[in-house]
């Protein structure tokens, strides 16, 4: 079943979830926020298993025969691909990127306000069907920042969500839970996420 509005809650705290069990937590920052990034692709890739469907981020490398690249454009990308014939003369299929289904970014600052609104902003220059941020918990300026993130999700096609987890510096010391909320006409609405007893349950179906 493809990821949309009825199950993201869960893929993204699972993904969470597996970020914190398989990060190091004495690595670096950075490495956590790779590792996170691997989790939640590896969550979706749960949904988009099949020929025509295609993940790009950096930690997969199944894509280089075709494309040359891992990650293509954003820091995650579901696609479908088609095929064209090339021009030499032994000719080959070459791969498309025929519809894209989710374009998402990941933007851990919390000092540069400047940081997450150009990467959000990436999010603008898609055609996914859905998009996703994902920022540091600012605790109460979270509502400050969803409310200076108002103007690019409208300027977004497709379904807009945002998500605040903990930094990487907090993933030692009681982080916070996934917070996912979703734009609408009226502006952002909260997301509920499924229990964690649940969303462990589902995943192990």
């Amino acid at each position: 079943m493809p990821v949309s509005r009825r199950n993201i809650g869960g893929v993204v705290l699972n993904a969470w979830n597996d970020a914190l069990e398989d990060s190091d937590r004495q690595g670096a920052n950075r490495k956590k926020s790779a590792t996170w990034v691997d989790a939640l692709a590896k969550r979706f890739q749960e949904h988009y298993e099949g020929g025509r469907y295609r993940l790009f981020w950096s930690g997969n490398c199944g894509n280089q025969e075709h494309f040359g690249r891992n990650e293509l454009l954003f820091d995650l990308a579901v696609c479908s691909v088609s095929t064209i014939t090339s021009l030499e003369t032994e000719a080959r299929d070459l791969e498309f990127i025929a519809q894209c289904h989710w374009q998402i970014e990941s933007e851990f600052s919390r000092g540069n306000t400047r940081d997450i609104i150009v990467d959000m902003s990436k999010l603008v220059m898609g055609s996914a069907e859905n998009k996703l941020f994902v920022a540091a918990h600012r605790g109460r300026r979270e509502e400050d920042i969803l409310e200076r993130c108002w103007e690019i999700a409208r300027c977004c096609t497709g379904r807009v969500y945002f998500c605040f987890v903990s930094h990487p510096d907090r993933w030692t010391s009681n982080p916070e839970r996934p917070a996912l909320h979703e734009w609408t006409a009226s502006g952002w609405a909260h997301v509920a996420l499924p229990q964690e007893a649940e969303s462990r349950e589902n995943a192990g179906r």
